[in-house]
């Protein structure tokens, strides 16, 4: 056992394996880079962004209702007004990122705004306040999580894929996990100091950790593989080269820029609108899992007094967040393992089935309420297996693949900034009676549609199996082969830093 994890040590740290060739060194040494510094960068960002995303639910039952003398909806409307922001930002930043500004500085640049749009919240008087300055930071955070999927597609192989999305979405969970404790311990500590109610200084200590983090972005954030990020120095030219061959070894596409037919191919493809309308059907069943701690602030003692202090109401749902880590650790891995998603997808659909179901119900013990919430977070990680999916799915294209992954989100917030104040009105809180039945609904829709992907996703394969079989003489444009690799990398290489080469 000592021997093996002597290996493992020294293939990541040495990258010594006698069995290894020269090129799958160079692949080891790549992916070490890529893991020390562009994942070390987005985990940072996944778990700041989580933080200014969803420290209004902390600030809520710390305080904030009180204070702002919240009523009725409004606090389902802190979330539609984010929603908004994300909506309108995704297609822009799309094109931005794509045609005019590096990921580079666009992305850390958002971070940084975001950042201090989030501090401001501590000064907020009224909902209005709040309803602004949270558009402001919806719109800003609205490239982070799609930017972040097309740059790890763009850098990674399918059997490397899924482990780097468990670590970012994990890094998200963490932010879940580091927000309940942070709250925690701000309003033990720092209520009312300086006059400010623990949960403002939430926000304040939010923005500074944001702050530093988007600072590290514009070293950490590689670009693409034709064109590289000039400050980031701990990207050699031979990892440049690497990247580029080892993406012509799997087939997959190198940028051209955007046109028409990109377009033409999306909406043209069914493989493409069947896996849209499952990722938003597993988005709308897994809504649910974010009103775990308003349930427990609803439950009561004997007297009237409340069961759980509001301590234990920040700290109780990091159980939550650290079920969401395993479910990605688990089959994300199984996913690189297999090289396949769609089995996990219909384990994690009747998990949410089964769960939702009893939740639907209401008429249980606490006990099996508690539980329930729970294992729902086992479904955490369908948008990661999703987007694994998608870089085997859309192989041929790298714009089609970014164009496909905005598209997903954008709806995904389209509906989350409209389906709550109808399912999920906190008017009904905790009991939900229409959205837990919308859940069980969705979930049990969700598997005959994952289904739908998977054979049209063969069906594909079949037909690009006949045409490759067929092809003698040319390879199809923005493709690199194994044979041609050898002599057009070294000029590929070349255009990248000189920055002639199209973006994705």
């Amino acid at each position: 056992m000592a021997g093996g994890v002597y290996q493992k040590f020294s293939e990541w740290v040495l990258l010594k394996n006698p069995k290894w060739t020269e090129e799958e060194r160079q692949e080891k040494a790549l992916v070490r880079r890529l893991d020390i510094f562009f994942c070390s960068y987005i985990s940072l960002s996944a778990i700041v962004k989580y933080l200014d995303q969803n420290n209004i639910s902390n600030a809520y039952v710390s305080g904030m209702q009180e204070e702002l003398t919240l009523t009725g909806n409004q606090y389902n409307f802190f979330t539609t007004y984010f929603n908004i922001g994300y909506i309108i930002c995704i297609p822009i930043s799309s094109f931005l990122m794509n045609s005019i500004i590096r990921p580079s500085i666009w992305l850390p640049t958002l971070e940084l705004f975001w950042g201090i749009t989030t501090g401001c919240l501590a000064a907020a008087k009224n909902y209005q306040a709040v309803y602004g300055l949270r558009f402001v930071i919806g719109f800003c955070e609205g490239t982070a999580w799609p930017g972040t999927m097309i740059l790890l597609l763009s850098w990674n192989t399918p059997s490397e894929i899924g482990k780097r999305l468990a670590l970012y979405q994990s890094a998200t969970s963490l932010g879940g996990i580091f927000s309940g404790a942070l709250q925690s311990a701000l309003y033990t500590n720092l209520n009312d100091v300086g006059g400010l109610s623990g949960w403002r200084w939430l926000f304040v200590i939010n923005s500074i950790i944001t702050v530093v983090v988007a600072g590290w972005g514009y070293i950490g954030c590689p670009d693409y593989p034709t064109r590289p990020n000039p400050l980031s120095k701990w990207l050699r030219p031979v990892d440049v080269e690497t990247s580029i061959r080892r993406m012509g070894r799997q087939r997959r596409a190198l940028p051209k820029g955007w046109n028409w037919g990109v377009i033409k191919s999306v909406v043209s493809r069914p493989q493409n609108w069947a896996i849209w309308v499952a990722y938003e059907v597993m988005g709308q069943a897994s809504s649910g899992t974010g009103y775990f701690n308003l349930w427990l602030k609803s439950l009561k003692n004997a007297n009237g007094s409340s069961r759980y202090t509001v301590s234990q109401l920040n700290t109780i749902p990091i159980a939550s967040n650290c079920i969401t880590i395993v479910s990605l650790i688990v089959f994300l891995s199984l996913s690189d393992r297999f090289q396949t998603q769609w089995p996990f997808l219909l384990i994690i659909a009747t998990i949410g089935l089964v769960f939702s179901a009893v939740l639907a119900r209401w008429d249980v013990p606490d006990a099996a309420k508690f539980a329930s919430f729970l294992i729902l977070n086992l479904c955490g990680c369908y948008a990661n297996l999703f987007v694994a999916w998608i870089g085997t799915l859309i192989a041929h294209s790298a714009e089609e693949r970014a164009f496909v992954i905005s598209a997903l989100v954008v709806t995904y917030y389209t509906l989350a900034a409209g389906v709550p104040l109808k399912v999920w009105p906190a008017s009904l809180a905790p009991h939900y009676p229409i959205g837990w039945k919308y859940a069980v609904g969705m979930f049990a829709g969700a598997i005959p549609i994952i289904l739908t992907v998977r054979y049209l996703d063969l069906r594909q394969r079949r037909i690009d199996d006949r045409l490759l079989d067929e092809e003698t003489s040319s390879t199809p444009e923005g493709y690199a082969t194994p044979v041609e690799e050898t002599k057009s990398v070294d000029a590929a290489t070349s255009d990248a830093a000189a920055g002639t080469l199209p973006r994705i």
